[in-house]
């Protein structure tokens, strides 16, 4: 844990007024949040992350949810997010994708519901029509 104390930390301030904890690749310097240049990036992200809470098409969101998965590797493996972060935002995401999955089973599950009710509908339909006054076990 010392080892972790001595890694060079951002030299950004919080909107709480404290010192950013991240960890960065040389002293002085700025993390992924701080960095002016990174405004935009940050900016575009946020706006993919806002799209991806409406629904929409599942398809989308998917491809979507996994193109943000490839950029939190590189970011952690760039350094400019601890893994710790990229871990959570990983399993959130890995969350929402197993989402769609059990949507679409549900989905899957009610429309097979739906058809052995109406092949069941149409059987009692169908013996009842042609049941005979000396039918025995349901069998014409």
């Amino acid at each position: 844990m010392s080892e972790e104390r001595n890694l060079p930390r951002c030299s950004g301030i919080t909107s709480s007024g404290t010192r950013c904890e991240r960890v960065v690749s040389y002293e002085g310097e700025l993390c992924y949040s701080h960095d002016p240049t990174k405004a935009e990036e940050r900016k575009a992200t946020a706006s993919k992350a806002g799209k991806l809470s409406r629904k929409g098409n599942p398809v989308e969101e998917v491809v979507a949810l996994r193109a943000r998965l490839d950029e939190i590797l590189n970011d952690v493996l760039e350094g400019e997010i601890s893994t710790g972060i990229g871990q959570v935002a990983a399993t959130i995401i890995g969350t929402s994708l197993r989402s769609f999955e059990v949507e679409r089973k549900q989905k899957e599950y009610t429309e097979l519901a739906e058809k052995v009710e109406e092949l069941e509908r149409m059987y009692r339909y169908r013996r009842e029509d042609t049941a005979g006054p000396f039918d025995v076990g349901g069998y014409s």
